[in-house]
């Protein structure tokens, strides 16, 4: 018994003790200022991670009913027969033709049951409409060094053909890069070929670039060749010739036929187009200290890059790096003086259409992601150390928001440019903002309402989606941005199309760009094997989306001899523009100009597909359209509505889409054939 006493007594101290331990710390707390504020904060941190977890776990929760039942995860979809074809053997030289769409490896090699003798291929035959631009490659392997090389394609025997069709050639030059496999497999270095080198210099004629073709032994060399159909071309066949040659001993002849359809391929498609061209990056090579709007080589530069941008289907520009000198009086809100004649010098030849014979199909108003708000603007900040309330909003920076989409407006009508096809890129991905800000969504609204109170002719661009797809948006309202933004350009990753088209019956348009890769969507990177950019049109079309975007062309890493977009590139993104300038750093003449890339012509060719198709739905073949499409793109985007994105079952997967070239190249000679059937053609 006197144990049990004992036991009980320190029991009842302890407890005792315990109690007057917790209220001695609750006294301390209450009576301590410092104290009381941190344990607020702790528990309103626990708070919001409960509610991060319960958001989350409700997201998947939903996620689970919107599970597609075709869905198919491709084990298999990187394994297809060996896509080359015509393949000859003449002596130590191996030589054959690989559809645009294959990304030929330094270690591709034919099987054996392919190779033929010399002359044993049938001709080429390159068919498509009038006003297209056909691309294939030729590949060139040998175990020894071959001297003075050549390839051309000539066409010269036919003298119609030599009138209406034009062929140019690049050598293509492999970028090294270490990488993972698809997504997250062993890393390893990579050789993957990009830049394409053009034989002559686009911009001083005669001028010869690659003198002849550098063959390194056991490793493949491609060329990339395109054929460019005139408008004015005659419907008919038309013969050329492809040799290979060392000197004067011609290694391969192969015929080629030129087959033109009737029917003109559509100049347009209704569907934007946009890279954002770095000016910084682009021009910080050539001269430093700032950017010489005025500086005639400068405008030069950029207005070659502009024009070889719409030659592969696109659309490039700064994004606010470039303004109109505009002083204000930030008393008032009101601009006191605006100088619009650098802007004007530099971009009215690409706004009119002098430069290309149309206007832009889409172009970024010099309104800059980070001059509303984001930096400082009429004593509203977001950086630093105090950044401002919403409720500050108002007043002089919503004044001056909105006088400056006044002055903008009326200028770009003045010029007579279309202003209708623009956008203000307000806000890049401010999911990441939220760190630092937590009222970024209510200041976009605040931005756009500013902006459409200037003029009802602005079209606010955000790139997110009017939904919540990560854990750090819980708690913050996005519906807020709801009938205020007019562009919702979505991440492919988070791109669910049934609600984003949810969003187009409101009026609004809804575009996508890279960021997700696959399965979501092809590659952008250096690591694009398979259709890559081409794929997107086609994506495109299946989920009508109104456009897609590349976050930049010219992000450009440095001008050294071990640090160029040539060498030591990384994975290359950001970068499809190569600057001709920097040529040297990997032994061949220098160009004053950009040049462009396999990922360019990706690009281009899935434009032109979607010009096939916008065709076939103009001549009442919309259906016919829509099975192509659907043959070769099963799921893209975030088709299934998974939340997070990384639930999908593609997840870590190539993408639910055709991988073989082959598969790409027959159903466009498909859609040109039923276009060129239809009687009127």
């Amino acid at each position: 018994m006197s144990i049990f006493k004992s036991k009980l007594t320190w029991f009842l101290l302890g407890m005792a003790s315990g109690v007057l331990a917790v209220g001695a710390g609750g006294f301390l707390v209450l009576s301590s200022p410092t104290l009381r504020t941190h344990l607020k904060n702790t528990v309103k941190k626990l708070m919001k991670v409960h509610q991060t977890v319960a958001a989350i776990k409700t997201l998947e929760a939903k996620s689970k009913d919107l599970l597609h039942p075709g869905l198919v995860v491709p084990d298999n979809f990187l394994h297809y027969p060996f896509p080359g074809t015509r393949v000859e053997k003449n002596g130590d030289l191996t030589t054959w033709i690989a559809p645009l769409s294959d990304r030929i490896q330094l270690q591709d090699v034919p099987p054996g049951t392919l190779i033929g003798k010399p002359g044993s291929s049938s001709p080429i035959h390159l068919i498509g409409l009038r006003g297209e631009v056909l691309s294939f490659q030729l590949v060139l392997r040998s175990s020894k060094r071959i001297p003075d090389l050549h390839a051309e394609l000539s066409t010269e025997s036919d003298p119609k053909a030599f009138s209406c069709i034009t062929t140019h050639r690049f050598l293509e030059h492999y970028e090294h890069f270490t990488a993972s496999d698809v997504k997250y497999g062993p890393i390893h270095p990579h050789d993957i070929p990009d830049p394409l080198i053009p034989f002559r210099d686009p911009y001083t004629p005669g001028r010869i670039i690659v003198a002849d073709i550098p063959l390194t032994p056991d490793a493949n060399q491609p060329v990339w060749i395109d054929v460019a159909y005139a408008m004015n071309c005659a419907p008919g066949t038309y013969t050329g010739v492809l040799t290979v040659r060392s000197g004067e001993q011609i290694l391969r002849k192969t015929p080629v036929n030129f087959e033109v359809l009737s029917p003109v391929l559509p100049e347009h498609a209704p569907i934007s187009r946009w890279m954002e061209l770095y000016v910084s990056r682009f021009y910080g090579g050539l001269v430093k200290g700032g950017l010489p709007t005025s500086n005639l080589e400068f405008q030069q530069m950029y207005r070659r890059a502009f024009v070889l941008a719409h030659a592969y289907g696109f659309s490039t520009n700064d994004s606010g790096g470039i303004q109109p000198d505009i002083r204000w009086d930030w008393k008032t809100g009101t601009p006191t003086s605006v100088d619009w004649s650098a802007y004007d010098q530099l971009y009215g030849p690409m706004l009119s259409g002098e430069l290309t014979g149309s206007p832009p199909n889409t172009w970024s108003l010099p309104i800059g992601t980070w001059s509303l708000g984001v930096g400082m603007w009429g004593g509203f900040a977001v950086l630093g150390g105090h950044p401002s309330p919403i409720s500050d909003w108002k007043g002089v920076p919503d004044i001056a928001t909105q006088n400056l989409a006044k002055l903008i407006v009326r200028h770009w009508k003045e010029k007579g440019w279309p202003i209708d096809q623009t956008f203000a890129y307000i806000a890049d991905e401010p999911v990441h903002k939220l760190y630092y800000y937590a009222d970024t969504y209510k200041l976009i609204a605040k931005d756009a309402d500013s902006l459409h109170k200037g003029s009802p002719h602005i079209h606010v661009m955000v790139t997110d989606v009017p939904y919540i797809t990560y854990k750090n948006q819980v708690g913050h309202n996005k519906l807020i941005m709801v009938g205020k933004v007019n562009i919702w350009a979505g991440a492919s990753a988070q791109f669910i199309p049934s609600r984003m088209q949810a969003r187009q019956k409101e009026g609004d348009q809804v575009w996508f760009y890279q960021a997700g890769g696959p399965p979501f969507i092809g590659q952008n990177d250096l690591y694009s094997l398979g259709p890559g950019f081409r794929m997107w049109f086609w994506t495109a079309w299946k989920y009508h989306v109104n456009g897609v975007f590349y976050w930049a062309d010219t992000f450009w890493n440095d001008t050294k001899e071990n640090m160029n977009p040539y060498v030591n590139q990384g994975l290359g993104d950001g970068t499809i523009l190569y600057p001709g300038t920097e040529l040297h750093f990997i032994g061949f003449p220098d160009i004053q100009g950009p040049i462009p890339s396999i990922r360019m012509a990706q690009w281009r060719r899935g434009y032109e597909d979607y010009r096939y198709l916008t065709y076939l739905k103009h001549i009442n073949k919309e259906k016919e359209a829509d099975r192509v499409v659907n043959e070769l793109v099963i799921h893209a985007l975030d088709d299934g509505g998974y939340l997070p994105y990384w639930r999908s079952p593609l997840w870590q997967k190539p993408g639910d889409w055709s991988h073989n070239p082959q598969d790409w190249h027959r159903e466009r000679i498909r859609m040109a054939r039923e276009i060129a059937a239809v009687p009127e053609n």
